[in-house]
């Protein structure tokens, strides 16, 4: 496949609960990309999965895959969708071998030796039924069947969450082998800041069923940062580039530190230290 377009595109996506609601949202993934989609525990990352993947209908706006509606191609995208989302629990009675082997009739492209090889790597007992394994395993097996297809996008929703630290440096590095050829794209929803500095090349923030923030990785190393200064007026309170202030000792939290040193300079206010923030932090303050 050689495509240099989305493979992903939503507009407008709105579902709405009596206490909750998703969106309106908006979200592109091109090929050759890792998103990643952080938010907190409720913001809406499962949610937004699950009616990507039609386990949800949604209310209003448009999906297309790989620039075909998701409503109309339905069954031909998701054979090209890879998914982890926690979905096979009502097969909890079968066993690992026997689970492949019924999503094996669900893929065209089902690569058989690709699952006996990730099996023997992740260390799967193929003949241990599905609802008496560990949540870790439960992962893996999911993680395990998102790759057999020859897919073009991956769907990960928190995949390494309860997973054995060997099993999480064996799935990074599975997930960069799957990116090797350029045409495919993941979208990889996690807590896991780790995995946000080793794979991903954006980052989408989801507060309250809504996107937020939209960081380009490189950016964030470059303008997020923390400085400390003689002293702080009310009027830098309103600069539009000032994400937090603190009087003890006097500092500043900013998005763009450029704009920043050269409005100190103006207000003659002397930087004591500069700082640079690490991703972690600045999602702290995105997400709170």
């Amino acid at each position: 496949m050689n495509m240099n377009t989305l493979l992903l595109e939503v507009e407008g996506l709105t579902k709405e609960y009596e206490n909750y609601s998703l969106g309106p949202i908006d979200f592109k993934v091109e090929a050759g990309m890792i998103v990643g989609l952080v938010g907190a525990n409720g913001s809406g990352k499962s949610t937004f999965f699950r009616v990507l993947m039609r386990v949800i209908q949604e209310d209003k706006g448009r999906i297309e895959f790989f620039g075909k509606d998701l409503h109309t191609n339905e069954t031909e995208i998701k054979q090209n969708i890879g998914y982890v989302g926690e979905l096979l629990d009502v097969y909890e009675y079968l066993t690992i071998e026997e689970l492949a082997s019924l999503i094996y009739y669900w893929y065209p492209s089902w690569n058989k030796d690709r699952f006996e090889y990730l099996a023997k790597r992740y260390e799967i007992n193929k003949k241990e039924k599905y609802g008496k394994c560990s949540k870790g395993t439960k992962k893996k097996v999911e993680f395990i069947f998102s790759l057999c297809p020859d897919s073009w996008l991956l769907l990960l929703d928190e995949p390494t969450a309860g997973v054995d630290i060997v099993s999480q440096r064996k799935i990074k590095e599975d997930l960069m082998k799957y990116m090797d050829d350029g045409d495919k794209a993941i979208v990889l929803a996690t807590h896991n800041t780790e995995e946000l500095n080793q794979l991903c090349d954006s980052i989408y923030v989801l507060r309250h069923g809504k996107i937020s923030d939209t960081l380009n990785k490189d950016d964030i190393y470059e303008n997020w940062s923390r400085v400390w200064v003689s002293r702080i007026p009310e009027t830098i309170k309103n600069h539009i580039s000032i994400i937090n202030t603190s009087l003890t000792p006097p500092q500043i939290v900013t998005n763009n530190i450029q704009s920043v040193e050269e409005f100190l300079k103006k207000e003659e206010i002397t930087i004591n230290h500069t700082q640079r923030l690490s991703l972690e932090e600045v999602l702290e303050y995105l997400i709170e």
